[in-house]
């Protein structure tokens, strides 16, 4: 019966060989380079990347960081992490939004954001449409639809 079993799970498992894709592994300290994705797109590389910026309310310290990923119009581009305190409590929230226009002027337009996780799921609040600006200094400022403003550093 093992005998049977052996031979049927190796002709199953050579059947599934054409669907099975495993990609070579390269060993530690190996000289040649390890392959990684270029993932083309509509953003600039200067773009791309860290960035946090601190901000203070009268409850406290919050922080806001965001990563510009490459992606093309449509595509979610941006995510944005924020974490303060409120009342006896803090919130947790993470958004995205996509890239919604071709840069022009040294400016990205984003779409409006959307809430992809949120603790308290009250504290966060899906955002407007908004543009990226690099700033002097290694800054990007960020500025809403509704006419607010952060600048950022990495």
């Amino acid at each position: 019966m093992a005998a049977v079993l052996a031979i049927a799970f190796t002709a199953f498992g050579y059947q599934l060989r054409p669907i099975i894709h495993v990609e070579p592994s390269h060993s530690v300290g190996s000289n040649e380079p390890s392959p990684t994705p270029i993932v083309s797109g509509d953003v600039p590389e200067a773009y791309l990347g860290s960035w946090t910026v601190t901000i203070s309310n009268a409850v406290g310290k919050n922080t806001r960081s965001l990563v510009i990923k490459q992606g093309r119009i449509g595509d979610d581009v941006l995510i944005l992490v924020a974490d303060g305190p409120t009342t006896g409590d803090t919130y947790h929230c993470v958004f995205t939004a996509p890239l919604s226009a071709a840069p022009s002027g040294g400016r990205l337009e984003l779409g409006p954001s959307t809430v992809t996780s949120g603790t308290p799921a009250a504290s966060c609040s899906p955002g407007g449409s908004s543009t990226l600006t690099l700033t002097s200094g290694n800054a990007l400022r960020r500025t809403t639809d509704s006419g607010e403003t952060l600048t950022y550093t990495r």
